[in-house]
């Protein structure tokens, strides 16, 4: 069976022939989400002013690739902002996380939806942003110390084993499961002849298998997404209405009404994202509530004595400041993480040594207040990895240019000895 005749055997052959033409014809859309703790929306505007706002996602906005590469832009590096598809940040969109939420996103990486719910969450809260393979939690712990996010525990699990630990613990959980990918067609042209009903199959076994351990783990009265990157049927409608036969007394929460959303007839409440309909690459979501009352988490501080002067001196008192396997760290709250192999737990601050070095991340986290301003071909000399005179006493200290935090020098008599990390020194 070929792609086109799995999608006629669920789909209108008129969806299907637009779909396809979308795929094949369409231009492919580029998207970002602002980081407004680093920038504002009016001052972004002004930088780019022929970027397009996203119809529904607040702080995004499409662009043009050929006349912004943001991705090669110092802001990126700086963390202003996040490169994601607009379909995909519809599943933060339609989820609202909440302040005070506990979430989990079982198979996060590159974490682009962890960082969108932990943006709309103000750096309150906990995500727990979570990937099976290793190499791909390292990749995203790099975006989330980027994007000086404080309120994200960066971790590698298969929960097939854990799950026990964690049963009815969290608010939200966010599914978006690994799946055939044909969303990605129009941007990856390996991805169509990678296309076969036996890998779908497979897929929705698998996609199966992770939503009831989502649900094991899903608070009464919370919300989980679920979400693909398939156009798939038997990835997407399917696998909900397998599953809601499995367990029928879980509520599938209607989405709401757009003339830019597809729904199959088969799960209306359920929204299909498609290119021929939305200025996006695809997605299918799904929300799903189980029943009961939502208790929420009572936020929960560790305090630390023995670095105060170093919590004082960047105002991380009100966080959970907590020592774990030789680093120091500072989180939005506490989270127990005895059940899982981490990464990342908030903000990294050091590591303990002769001597403590003050880590990268938190440059990021904070503000340009606690920065020295430097000039463009200092900060060219920084980003290249490069030392510059600086005059201030010897120590550490936190370099800024453009009002965004680079990252530490360490002056020792006059130069700025340069402590940007080694993978993301570059020529500007």
């Amino acid at each position: 069976m070929d792609f086109r005749t799995s999608l006629v055997s669920h789909l209108p052959e008129s969806e299907v022939d637009s779909l396809i033409d979308a795929i094949e014809n369409g231009k492919v859309t580029h998207c970002l989400l602002l980081n407004t703790k680093k920038m504002s929306d009016e001052e972004f505007l002004t930088r780019y002013p022929n970027v397009k706002k996203h119809p529904f996602v607040e702080h995004a906005y499409y662009y043009d690739k050929e006349e912004y590469e943001f991705g090669k832009d110092l802001l990126y590096d700086d963390g202003v902002f996040s490169i994601e598809d607009a379909s995909a940040m519809m599943v933060v969109h339609f989820l609202k996380p909440e302040e005070d939420d506990v979430i989990l996103d079982m198979c996060a990486a590159p974490g682009g939806k962890s960082i969108g719910a932990s943006l709309a969450m103000n750096d309150k809260g906990v995500i727990i942003a979570n990937d099976i393979s290793y190499p791909r939690a390292k990749a995203m712990s790099q975006n989330v110390e980027r994007m000086g996010r404080g309120n994200m525990i960066v971790a590698s699990n298969d929960f097939v084993f854990s799950h026990v630990h964690f049963a009815n613990l969290f608010d939200k959980i966010i599914l978006d499961a690994p799946c055939s990918g044909s969303a990605m067609m129009r941007k990856n042209a390996l991805a169509k002849g990678d296309w076969k009903p036996e890998k779908v199959k497979t897929n929705a076994r698998r996609q199966l298998e992770l939503l009831e351990l989502g649900y094991f783990m899903l608070k009464e009265g919370g919300t989980l997404s679920y979400s693909t990157c398939s156009f798939s049927y038997e990835e997407d409608e399917e696998v909900i209405l397998n599953f809601k036969a499995m367990h029928p007394e879980i509520e599938i929460i209607p989405l709401p009404e757009d003339p830019s959303f597809y729904r199959s007839a088969a799960l209306p409440e359920a929204v299909r994202l498609h290119p021929n309909h939305f200025e996006g690459e695809g997605q299918f979501i799904c929300l799903l509530r189980k029943p009961g009352t939502l208790v929420k988490t009572k936020k929960e501080i560790v305090e630390n004595t023995r670095y105060k002067d170093f919590i004082a001196q960047y105002d991380l008192q009100d966080r959970s400041n907590e020592m774990m396997r030789n680093k120091f760290y500072s989180l939005s709250q506490h989270f127990d993480v005895s059940h899982l192999n981490i990464l990342r737990y908030g903000v990294k601050l050091f590591e303990m040594r002769s001597i403590y070095i003050p880590d990268h991340h938190l440059t990021h986290f904070l503000s340009p207040k606690y920065s020295i301003p430097i000039n463009f071909e200092e900060a060219k000399a920084y980003i290249h990895g490069d030392t510059f005179p600086l005059e201030r006493p010897d120590n550490f200290y936190i370099v800024s240019y453009d009002n965004q935090n680079l990252g530490y020098v360490k002056v020792t008599q006059g130069v700025a000895k340069n402590h940007y990390p080694k993978g993301l020194r570059r020529t500007i």
